[in-house]
């Protein structure tokens, strides 16, 4: 079918529906007063809500050509009154159902949606759509003596019992009940006695029972009863479209003329009607709300319940095997596993290898972990540091067994939580191989640390024993030529000064030849012993080779050089030698050069200060001679 054809379908269904609605309505009697300006129940109002809230904007052209045409052609209003009336009419429940379709279902399953369809979808549509009628209402087709208000409120009531009475049901006809609320909980054979004899007992109460004797008025009760019970243990459509059929009943028997609804032949029978459908479909609407609201609790609960339990077996079949494969672990652990009570110590569990290192059964004897420590004030500490971090790792302790054997243990323990309580769960290790092997270990070491230490003292006096000159004590030419080099860089360098002092004792061969080498040994060493003493800490004394000396002053200018020669030849001159049995005298002859003036390298500064020595060898002895072109800077 196309889509417009379909639209077009709908809305001609929709005013069909209302107009015979309004026929239907037209039946009931009414105010003198009013006439059909106020009929006691228009069900036009309650089958335009229910039709909006189903469909929404889409029906507003048949809501509104319905409604015109049963203003026009029911009510016999004039044409442009009846349209303009038509819109207020379709226009209002349109308005409230745009609010009610919010909520995605039947607003009859919250007590907060019944509250909300009460208020924004009866109430609501019910006032707006008797102020915009209020407008358009001729004065002239109003009764005489009666108000304009009067008439409104009379026709917002007639409204008010039309979608009280015929919403509810005509929504559980249109739009089906969701899965969780269609469930009845009721069997069919309790529903069909309910719903059957509730139908039976309205219709001897409301068509066949004499208004005259008011037996039939006490049954009255037993209505509401039905309906809370359907409502309770059935489905709630039920409810409402047995309470749909007590109302139709009630007013048929008005139109009976009989029946407990029918007082007197005058109104009061429709009013007493006009009560009962209010306080039941209120009545209904509460209590449905409130029983859906608890099969759902129930419904949820039940869920809830059934998920926990299935959770609960599943988590307890886990933690069975769970613990199962931890045990199977522990037990096959290669290393020894034991589980405590952190406050008392009391042993829950102890694997094979644990009782195997302990010598005994830990677990079911009621033994405690400090009953292994050889100090209990380690387990203390222990425990202290679990209680504050949670966890130790690799701690060395001194435990025992059952035999009374010590041994040294690395352990590793944290702390689990289980039942509100405090387990610690513990890795032993014996170290007591490797304890042993420590102290080996560290007595080895100690003996290595002496061996070298020994050796290296006898390096330092090889090293002293190679630098040294044995007769004299003094630095030898081997080390002058290895610290020269190094003594020169360092001081260019700087841009610093080094003294090159080259020495002669004077005649040193008569000494050999007259009192022997052992006297010129003694000479010599006197002579060193002399030298060592009269130069700086910074400066080096070394003996050449024979009776030669050769002196490196550092950081020293040439006169200061010079003069500190001059002072050298004249302190020796006066020096009185003791010589084995012999006090002799001797005296020097000095060479001097100072780097960089006369060279910046080794051999340039020992040649220059050699061949100064030769001159002063050659002048004469007993004095100090500078380099040759020192002399003409001196001159």
């Amino acid at each position: 079918m196309k889509p417009w054809l379909a639209s077009a379908g709908g809305t001609l269904a929709s005013a069909a529906g209302l107009w015979l609605s309004a026929l239907l309505s037209m039946q009931l009697p009414r105010s003198v007063d009013f006439g059909v300006l106020a009929l006691p129940l228009w069900l036009p109002a309650g089958l335009a809500l229910a039709i909006a809230m189903h469909w929404g904007w889409r029906s507003a052209g048949g809501l509104w050509l319905g409604m015109a045409v049963s203003n026009a052609l029911v009510l016999h209003y004039a044409w442009p009154a009846a349209l303009l009336i038509a819109l207020g009419q379709s226009g209002a429940p349109l308005l409230a159902a745009s609010m009610l379709r919010r909520q995605q279902a039947l607003p009859f399953y919250r007590l907060s949606r019944v509250l909300m369809f009460l208020w924004c979808g009866v109430l609501g549509s019910a006032l707006l759509s008797v102020v915009w009628s209020g407008f358009f209402l001729d004065a002239g087709i109003l009764p005489a003596g009666v108000e304009r208000w009067q008439c409104l409120l009379a026709r917002g009531l007639g409204e008010l019992s039309g979608m009280l009475a015929l919403t509810p049901s005509a929504l559980f006809l249109l739009q089906a009940e969701p899965a969780r609320y269609s469930r009845n909980p009721a069997r069919w054979l309790e529903s069909m006695l309910l719903l059957w004899v509730s139908l039976l007992l309205a219709v001897v109460e409301f068509i066949v029972a004499d208004y005259r004797h008011g037996v039939a008025a006490s049954l009255w009760p037993l209505f509401f009863i039905a309906l809370m019970w359907v409502a309770f243990r059935c489905r709630l459509a039920l409810a409402y479209w047995l309470h749909s059929g007590i109302v139709l009943l009630a007013f048929a028997g008005v139109l009976l003329h009989n029946g407990a609804a029918y007082q007197d032949p005058g109104l009061s029978g429709m009013a007493a009607a006009g009560m009962l459908l209010l306080v039941q479909s209120l009545a209904l609407l509460v209590f449905g709300a409130l029983v859906a609201e608890r099969r759902f609790t129930e419904d949820w609960l039940r869920r809830a319940n059934q998920t926990l339990e299935g959770k609960v077996v599943e988590r307890t079949r886990q933690l069975a095997e769970s613990e199962a494969r931890l045990k199977l672990m522990a037990d096959a652990s290669p290393f020894p596993l034991a589980m405590n009570n952190l406050n008392g110590g009391g042993l829950i569990y102890a694997n094979a290898q644990a009782e195997s290192l302990f010598k005994c059964r830990l677990d079911g004897l009621q033994r405690r972990v400090q009953d292994f420590y050889v100090d209990p004030a380690e387990r203390e500490g222990i425990s202290a540091l679990l209680r504050s971090q949670g966890a130790v790792r690799d701690h060395e302790v001194q435990l025992h067994d059952a035999e009374g054997r010590q041994f040294w243990a690395l352990v590793s323990c944290a702390v689990v939580h289980s039942d509100q309580e405090l387990y610690v769960i513990s890795g032993i290790n014996d170290i007591s191989e490797r304890k042993r092997l420590e102290r080996s270990l560290h007595a080895a070491n100690d003996a290595l640390r002496q061996h070298v230490a020994e050796i290296e003292s006898l390096q330092v006096g090889l090293r002293e024993q190679v630098r040294r000159d044995p007769l004299t004590g003094l630095f030898n030419r081997r080390y002058l030529d290895e610290i020269l080099p190094r003594l020169l860089a360092h001081m260019l360098a700087l841009d610093g000064t080094v003294a090159v002092m080259m020495l002669d004792a004077d005649h040193f061969k008569r000494i050999n030849d007259s009192y022997g080498h052992q006297c010129g040994d003694a000479v010599l060493a006197a002579l060193g012993a002399f030298l060592r003493d009269r130069f700086r800490s910074g400066d080096i004394v070394c003996r050449y080779g024979g009776e030669e000396f050769c002196i490196l002053m550092p950081g020293i200018a040439l006169e200061a050089a010079s003069h500190k020669a001059e002072q050298l030849c004249a302190a020796v001159r006066q020096l009185p030698i003791q010589a084995l049995e012999h006090q002799l005298h001797i005296t020097l002859s000095i060479g001097l050069s100072v780097c960089p003036l006369h060279g910046e390298d080794p051999e340039s500064l020992i040649h220059a200060a050699d061949a100064a020595l030769y001159q002063a060898k050659a002048l004469g002895r007993d004095q100090v001679r500078l380099a040759s072109n020192t002399q003409r800077v001196l001159s």
